[in-house]
């Protein structure tokens, strides 16, 4: 059961060659480098292991940085977007 919760929401760990999902904004908070977005599901791989993460839009605000932070995974921006909002998440 806590592998299941782990990868919730985390598309890539489903399907490594995803390039874009609908998603939902659950959180966006002010963070030292412009804003945090926390997605219900995603395809932006975080920065890890050796790994780069994955950087693209959602809608179209620029996603300039990807990383996880107690499980969750948070895409950084220049741009707030309103949580319960529906967006198109797209790696460049």
């Amino acid at each position: 059961m806590e592998k299941i919760e782990m990868t919730k929401g985390k598309l890539f760990y489903k399907d490594s060659f995803l390039k874009s999902c609908q998603a939902k904004v659950e959180e966006c908070r002010q963070g030292k480098k412009g804003y945090e977005i926390r997605l219900d599901e995603t395809v932006f791989y975080p920065e890890g292991g050796g790994q780069p993460y994955d950087t693209g839009k959602l809608n179209d605000v620029q996603v300039f940085e990807v990383h996880e932070k107690d499980g969750d995974v948070w895409h950084y921006t220049k741009e707030p977007l309103e949580v319960g909002t529906q967006v198109h998440a797209v790696i460049d």
